[in-house]
């Protein structure tokens, strides 16, 4: 994968009045690199523990609990103790990955769009996700770990979860570049406009043609 560095095309110096090129594209995770339905992961937990999907959204989603994980203020494996706790099942590593797992359906056009781009320049991705994800990603996400190794950027890593506008100048500084030459890509509006905050250009798409667009629009070309 070129760097900024290895491309003098992509490392153009704007004068003040001119507005930087993009030197990255960053995607999210559920919703544009592929569908998360959660509605399947709910299921292979209850079929486990033995309790309903609504209770255990309640005792992980509306509870606090996974905001806690989103923000980095759980370890990875205190995050899985968590969980199991919560849902009352002593859940495996094993069993949380699988559950998580079914819930993707891969987006293979975006996908393919990603690793194309990637052959030019720099592709990232931010997803609000505990640091068990990020552990597991390779396991629970192969494709996407593929196109953006290092770039697969989660917020609780970085401390801070979209759409607040740190989130996304802790990115930039993740994938060194200053805010105005990334491009972001999103299926949340209210995460879009936290990159806007920041200084991202970014757009509210969802599939591979929203991408193609939203490229165009900004002066990138994929090959």
């Amino acid at each position: 994968m070129a760097t900024t560095s290895d491309r003098d095309d992509v490392d153009v110096r704007a004068g003040p009045d001119v507005t930087p090129l993009v030197k990255a594209v960053v995607f999210d995770m559920d919703g544009v690199l592929c569908r998360y339905r959660r509605e399947l992961r709910l299921e292979r937990l209850a079929a486990w523990s033995g309790r309903s999907a609504e209770a255990i959204e309640a005792a992980i989603w509306r509870s606090g609990f996974e905001d806690e994980g989103e923000r980095g203020r759980l370890s990875a494996d205190d995050y899985l103790k968590g969980f199991g706790a919560r849902i009352d099942y002593p859940l495996s590593a094993e069993q949380w990955i699988e559950a998580r797992r079914v819930a993707i359906e891969p987006d293979q056009a975006v996908l393919a769009l990603a690793r194309t781009l990637g052959s030019v320049m720099p592709v990232g991705m931010l997803t609000n996700n505990p640091l068990l994800l990020k552990r597991h990603f390779a396991e629970v996400f192969p494709a996407a770990a593929a196109v953006f190794g290092s770039r697969a950027v989660f917020s609780s890593e970085l401390g801070r979860v979209k759409p607040e506008a740190e989130a996304f100048r802790r990115l930039a500084v993740r994938l060194s570049a200053t805010p105005e030459e990334i491009l972001y890509f999103d299926d949340d509006e209210s995460y879009v406009a936290g990159a806007r905050a920041a200084g991202l250009r970014a757009e509210h798409v969802g599939g591979a043609a929203g991408v193609r667009a939203g490229l165009a629009r900004h002066g990138v070309e994929c090959p």
